[in-house]
């Protein structure tokens, strides 16, 4: 059975950032997900659709269908009275928000101020061309 929308899909990967290994699965727990549900990033769904159990790929993937360009949009200054009273931020530090919507975010602190903090909320692999190695394991309706 070949790849395609609605079916499930377990495959081993290694991801290159440049040559550097940065993730990988185990092969005791390799990655399942349904085909055409944005369960995974885009470029990994359109590099292995239409491969079957067995198949090994090469992808390069660009930012745009990875995790995004990166953007200084997303690069938000926080008055340091919006923290939690007890917050001592630090550069590299994680903070969490909220949005209007309830969706949570996460963002890296990457200056502090006196009177504000700037919290990076851009993925960390913004703007980064990937390279995976895929191995599809099994492909079921």
């Amino acid at each position: 059975m070949a790849i395609k929308d609605g079916a499930t899909v377990t495959l081993n990967y290694k991801v290159y950032l440049d040559s550097e290994l940065i993730d990988q699965t185990s092969p005791s727990e390799p990655l399942t997900y349904v085909q055409g549900t944005g369960q995974v990033i885009p470029g990994l769904e359109k590099g292995v659709e239409g491969l079957g159990k067995g198949d090994k790929k090469e992808l390069v993937i660009p930012p745009e269908e990875a995790y995004g360009q990166y953007s200084e949009e997303k690069v938000l200054h926080v008055p340091k009275d919006d923290l939690p009273a007890d917050a001592e931020p630090e550069e590299g530090m994680q903070l969490q928000a909220m949005s209007q919507e309830g969706n949570m975010y996460i963002g890296v602190v990457t200056d502090v101020k006196p009177d504000h903090v700037d919290v990076d909320f851009n993925h960390p692999l913004a703007g980064k061309t990937l390279r995976l190695e895929v191995e599809v394991e099994d492909v079921s309706s």
